[in-house]
């Protein structure tokens, strides 16, 4: 089972996919099918090419808004089963000298097999409520 220093790589490898434009590292941060719960709609995702379509244009718009990096960081972790672990994950989007842009936080529930541990659910979740 991944440690703490584990799952925040995870999650570092997968902000450097989001804020760089890598789909194929995006896509193959998630497991299949996989879902995202948000206020306004919930999305089931069944393959990497919808992964790769929902976040197409998203690293586009991060550069137009003078983003460079999303920094997660790890809030909590609870493990739910033997296999999923709920993880709390706050974003950071900075630019190139490291001021924060935006920020936001998600839920995520991942699925751990052995070393490879994969997005199954995200929920966006209130900053403050």
């Amino acid at each position: 089972m991944p440690d703490e220093t584990a799952v925040q790589e995870f999650f570092a490898a997968y902000g450097r996919a989001l804020a760089g434009g890598d789909l194929n590292g995006v896509a193959a941060a998630y497991s299949y099918p996989s879902y995202v719960a948000g206020d306004a709609q919930s999305i089931a995702i069944a393959a990497p090419n919808e992964v790769k379509d929902a976040f197409a244009g998203a690293a586009e718009q991060y550069r137009r808004r003078g983003v460079a990096h999303a920094v997660p960081r790890v809030r909590a972790a609870e493990w739910l089963t033997r296999s999923l672990l709920s993880v709390d994950v706050a974003w950071s989007y900075t630019d190139e000298g490291g001021g924060e842009l935006e920020a936001e936080t998600f839920r995520y529930v991942l699925r751990v097999s052995g070393e490879s541990v994969r997005i199954c659910v995200v929920v966006a979740a209130a900053t403050e409520v």
